[in-house]
């Protein structure tokens, strides 16, 4: 390392790595009770009751957070300030679950949508498919489609389990070295194409790589980088020919509920998105925006589902412009990160870049 990194920064780093290793977030963002609450939901309640694990961590945590000194005059030291930020809001909405706890949220780690996003599907050949991209393709043969293609890439620390407490399909906690599937999901066929460039040659690598850098953050992730990390995964898709119909329409329409979410409770918001989504959609669009909050019923959101469509745009123009794919493979950074600049002073290195961006090309 040219320029050896102060103290200050590698000890609180370190002290929010640990952290990070101690709390896995999602298990308290997402509903335990989702078939429940979707039940009581489709009986007539005006909102899902949802139930969340307690987060009985979260005092201890922010008084950790808040103990944390970092020299704010070093550009790494005001990105790991910067992560610690993110890292204390999610906290704190996680504490409190109310909405302007998870507006502070989304302001701090720009997933709040830009006024020049259309909310129209546009250049996209198929409407949004209702439901949660049925397919035909059981997670049991697509849990071990991600084992072998983490074998297949030398990640052989890393472990593919199953996680029913998510709204999603697929999560990748680097942090834990582990991608979660979500037993009930059903997957496509080309989903074993694309989800594997999506979470494996992003996601995990990206972690991977992180993991080899001086700081845990270019591994957990660095403030404001999760636009470049869903976007590049995006992209990723894209290039193995893989990335699903309608997903300019699916990403608009979510980019839409977002900002309807900020003013609508549960049942408006599901009754407006009926007509483009489905009920089937609609519900797991509102279920998607409506997580976290002790009270969907009433105005407030979880908006980071906006950062796909938002940063594929971005990722995408950056590449356009000459941006070189290698610098965001150092880790978890963002375009908008000067890791050119970082790498000549030797804080951070070159990391492994997947074979599949030269075989799609």
């Amino acid at each position: 390392m040219l320029e050896p990194l102060p103290a200050e920064i590698v000890n609180a780093d370190a002290r929010l790595h640990v952290l990070h290793a101690a709390i896995r977030f999602s298990a308290h963002l997402n509903p335990e009770n989702i078939a429940d609450a979707r039940a009581a939901f489709l009986s007539g309640a005006e909102a899902p009751p949802f139930v969340y694990a307690p987060a009985w961590w979260a005092q201890e945590a922010r008084e950790l957070l808040d103990g944390l000194v970092v020299p704010l005059s070093h550009p790494l030291g005001a990105e790991v300030a910067g992560a610690i930020a993110e890292t204390r809001a999610l906290v704190v909405a996680l504490e409190l679950r109310d909405a302007g706890s998870f507006e502070r949220l989304a302001a701090l780690a720009d997933w709040l949508p830009e006024d020049d996003l259309s909310d129209e599907p546009a250049n996209d050949s198929t409407t949004p498919p209702s439901g949660a991209m049925v397919g035909n393709v059981a997670a049991d043969r697509m849990l071990a489609t991600f084992r072998d293609a983490l074998r297949h890439r030398g990640l052989l620390d890393w472990e593919v389990s199953w996680d029913s407490v998510l709204a999603s399909r697929v999560l990748v906690d680097a942090t834990r070295r582990c991608v979660r599937v979500n037993p009930a999901a059903r997957f496509r066929d080309t989903d074993r194409a694309g989800l594997v460039a999506h979470e494996i040659d992003v996601h995990a690598t990206r972690g991977s790589n992180g993991e080899a850098q001086p700081l845990h953050i270019f591994a957990t992730g660095l403030a404001r980088s999760l636009l470049t990390e869903e976007g590049l995964a995006i992209v990723a898709e894209e290039r193995v020919r893989a990335l699903s119909p309608g997903f300019v329409s699916r990403q608009s329409l979510m980019i839409r509920a977002v900002r309807l979410a900020r003013t609508m409770g549960f049942r408006d918001l599901y009754e407006a998105l009926v007509p483009d989504a489905g009920r089937g959609g609609a519900w797991q669009i509102a279920l998607r925006v409506k997580r976290g909050l002790a009270e969907p019923g009433i105005a407030g959101v979880y908006a980071k589902d906006t950062v796909y469509l938002r940063g594929y745009r971005r990722v995408r123009a950056w590449l356009d412009a000459g941006g070189d794919l290698r610098l965001l493979y150092v880790g978890k950074v963002g375009v908008h990160h000067p890791i050119d600049a970082w790498i000549r002073a030797g804080w951070v290195s070159p990391g492994v870049v997947p074979g599949m961006w030269e075989r799609a090309a």
